[in-house]
């Protein structure tokens, strides 16, 4: 069973409901199953990686990231925005060049070198 949109721009955004009848406790839009799918093998492969999760529960943190980034990225992907070129958009913001900042370090201070007045010094209004 499809929800059927009769807008043409969000008819591309159709989400699957489930099977007649029968139909799922959450919508998604076709785009975010492979979303989903991709970021749970990208995830699945850094806990593999770094050894954190390990049995059964591994598997369900994985699945629990990758439903929470999926929903972050699904926030960006809009029917005037696709998939396509948010990652395109993605990549050009990797590969900006960037000005090369560079950041000054200063040590420090060392009390033999702080110069310390005998008289405070009084404001002019004072004076």
């Amino acid at each position: 069973m499809r929800s059927r949109s009769d807008d043409e721009l969000y008819s591309l955004q159709n989400r699957y409901l489930g099977p007649p009848g029968r139909t799922f406790i959450f919508q998604a839009r076709y785009a975010a199953y492979g979303i989903w799918a991709a970021c749970f093998f990208v995830l699945l492969v850094i806990k593999q990686q770094l050894g954190l999760f390990s049995g059964f529960m591994g598997y369900v943190v994985v699945a629990l990231f990758a439903t929470l980034a999926t929903q972050a990225v699904m926030r960006v992907i809009t029917p005037e925005r696709p998939a396509g070129q948010v990652l395109r958009m993605f990549g050009a913001e990797l590969s900006t060049p960037r000005p090369l900042t560079r950041v000054r370090t200063v040590g420090s201070p060392d009390p033999r070198h702080v110069q310390v007045a005998v008289a405070r010094p009084i404001p002019e209004d004072d004076r």
